[in-house]
């Protein structure tokens, strides 16, 4: 029997009952349930953050700033290189696409963890990695798209493209710690498991809700709530509360996304789709060892963090409707390129998580 991670076999559900196999799941429906993918991505980012905490990072700041860093830079480097000199893709393009490449996927790395009980200084130096991932990723794509925009219309427009991501990570920092410090003193007044559960699905859907109405990152809110809260409520555990019901949600949210990917696209473009994923996994890969090896990290982490890094969704999702918006004229072939990779590493990357997980000896779970 095949061994996987089971957010796989939802994804591939999904997948196959998609409008690009069996056309069981239209768009329709995928449309009317946006509610639980919002719901899923924020109880996952909630979760992510609060497993930051400062007792923990103060051991691991070091190792995750130099992975992240330097696995950015791996990523998008190697990207562009093989877009602009092998593919020949025009240099706009090729740029984009680098930037692109750094993006992570927080939702399969937390599944997979959660599903097989990881703990330890790898699992924590890997969530703080994909945490901090998420604001760079955001930052350099906008200093990027501020380039292109230069570089295709030959204005000044340049500088105001670089301020709003910016924008974006202030604003969602500042949002983050107020929901946060206005649900603690609610916690510290319940005392029933159910309600604070009520609380926890509440932060999650309101944080994601104003970021959308503001155009702000519900990730990177989330995650700062988790953050806020677990470091200034007494009652850590209170995100373990997501255990009842993250299930169900995970089985929706999964299905729902593989019922989003692009089969057909994959199948028109799985030349330079399959150049690009290679890339990207060898800057992820590459650049996530020699960051580690930087950092003077613990030799698993050091061979083995960058394999947990391969998923691509969310985030990516958000920047290719940016390029939409304000590339048309380029948004063709880099959503083409993107979509057909987000399609593989959304069923690869959890396998890499498992890789990862296992080989560093933080999970029970045989190889």
């Amino acid at each position: 029997m095949l061994k996987m991670p089971m957010v796989v076999g939802y994804v591939l559900t999904g997948l196959l009952l998609s409008p690009s196999v069996l056309h069981v799941i239209p768009e329709t429906l995928n449309e009317e349930l946006e509610i639980i993918k919002i719901l899923g991505l924020g109880m996952i980012a909630l979760m992510i953050g609060g497993e930051l905490q400062l007792t923990k990072l103060k051991k691991i700041a070091k190792d995750v700033v130099w992975i992240t860093v330097v696995q950015i830079a791996g990523a998008s480097l190697v990207v562009f290189m093989v877009m602009y000199y092998v593919l020949n893709l025009p240099l706009p393009i090729s740029l984009l696409l680098g930037a692109m490449a750094t993006a992570t996927a927080p939702a399969s790395p937390v599944a997979v963890i959660r599903e097989y009980g990881a703990k330890g200084k790898f699992t924590s130096t890997l969530l703080g990695v994909v945490a901090l991932d998420d604001a760079l990723c955001i930052t350099f794509f906008g200093i990027m798209a501020a380039i292109v925009s230069v570089l295709i219309q030959n204005s000044g427009m340049g500088i105001e493209i670089a301020l709003q991501p910016l924008i974006e990570i202030s604003g969602s920092l500042m949002i983050g710690i107020i929901t946060a410090l206005i649900s603690i003193p609610v916690f510290r007044k319940l005392d029933n498991r159910h309600q604070s559960l009520v609380v926890l699905l509440g932060l999650a859907l309101l944080n994601s809700g104003i970021a959308y109405q503001f155009h702000l990152s519900p990730l990177l809110v989330n995650m700062v709530s988790g953050f806020v809260i677990t470091n200034l409520l007494t009652e850590t555990h209170v995100f373990h509360y997501f255990e009842d019901i993250e299930l169900p949600v995970y089985v929706i949210f999964f299905t729902l996304a593989g019922a989003s990917l692009h089969l057909d696209v994959l199948m028109e473009n799985w030349i330079p789709a399959a150049i690009y994923i290679v890339a990207r996994g060898f800057g992820k890969v590459g650049g996530a060892f020699l960051g580690a090896r930087l950092a003077n990290a613990d030799e698993a982490i050091q061979k083995y963090l960058g394999f947990a890094m391969f998923s691509k969704a969310g985030v990516t999702i958000g920047l290719l409707m940016i390029v939409q918006g304000r590339f048309p004229e380029i948004a063709a072939v880099i959503t083409a390129i993107e979509l057909a990779a987000v399609t593989v590493c959304e069923i690869c990357g959890p396998m890499g998580t498992r890789f990862a997980l296992i080989s560093s000896g933080e999970t029970t779970v045989e190889a």
